[in-house]
């Protein structure tokens, strides 16, 4: 039990000691993000921490593969700042469960099994942290895909109505109401570049870097290599592009049903079972 006391007290020893140079060096930095992330009171610590020990240069292949997930993600934009937010936020939920786990082994008498699930949940809550890093990336994927071929035929009708690309991308952007749609956060900061005289082509090109999909690349590509031209050759290319892009819509849109279906599964199982006992135990009882 003193042992486990032991280390509580050093652990909020060592965050006393060091919290005011903490906040006092990364206190700016958190907030600009404290509403992206969570624990934000132990992310100066925990900055503090991973420059101490030097986690970036340490560990550089697996920092590379979280920060090129921040890229997918969030896009270029603020990408390593948000990486270091990343890991402040890892190494805060690991020390708070850590320490938890340890202040209740050392009020239960040293129970050695409370301190034991602190170790194991303090090692596995960062890698499944960065799978859901994982998850969301593929929702912002499917989100920008399912949204795309929408956004294609509206630019479609409006160039063949006589409409310029650009014109036409602005105005598309504009009457989108869903501010939290991955294409349109994309989308917008195109037009802001296009609005402030930015080449068209880099716009595009910036665009299709920070969605960093292959359809939004193809969309950028056929746009790029058609748009000088006009006429009808650039709304076929444009239709031809739409009508591939509903085809994979179609793909999500049915592999998201098998999915849903597929969770069912359990459930039903589990009601099975119940209604099995429920109608069994009164034939089993009379016998």
């Amino acid at each position: 039990m003193y042992i486990y006391l032991g280390v509580v007290l050093f652990l909020l020893l060592l965050y006393l000691l060091f919290s005011s140079k903490a906040k006092k060096k990364y206190g700016g930095f958190v907030k600009e993000y404290e509403k992206d992330f969570q624990l934000t009171f132990m992310a100066p610590m925990a900055l503090l921490i991973i420059e101490k020990i030097k986690f970036m240069e340490r560990f550089p292949h697996q920092v590379t593969q979280l920060h090129q997930k921040i890229i997918r993600l969030y896009g270029n934009r603020q990408a390593l700042d948000f990486t270091r937010m990343t890991l402040a936020q890892l190494a805060s939920f690991s020390l708070v469960i850590f320490f938890m786990f340890t202040l209740l082994a050392a009020v239960n008498e040293g129970d050695h099994v409370l301190f034991g699930f602190g170790l194991f949940f303090a090692c596995i809550v960062p890698p499944l942290m960065i799978k859901r890093i994982g998850d969301q990336i593929k929702k912002r994927e499917e989100e920008i895909v399912l949204s795309l071929p929408e956004f294609v035929n509206k630019v479609t009708l409006l160039v063949n109505a006589g409409e310029t690309v650009q014109k036409a991308m602005v105005h598309c952007v504009e009457q989108n109401k869903d501010e939290k749609n991955a294409l349109y956060v994309e989308l917008k900061d195109t037009v802001i570049r296009i609005r402030n005289n930015e080449p068209f082509t880099q716009a595009l090109e910036q665009f299709s870097k920070n969605c960093a999909i292959q359809e939004v690349s193809v969309f950028t590509t056929t746009v790029l290599l058609n748009y000088r031209r006009g006429g009808s050759d650039f709304v076929v290319a444009l239709r031809e592009l739409a009508r591939e892009l509903w085809e994979k819509r179609k793909n999500i849109a049915r592999q998201r049903g098998e999915q849903a279906s597929s969770k069912l599964v359990f459930p039903m199982i589990f009601i099975f079972v119940a209604i099995l006992v429920i109608v069994a135990y009164p034939a089993l009882s009379i016998m």
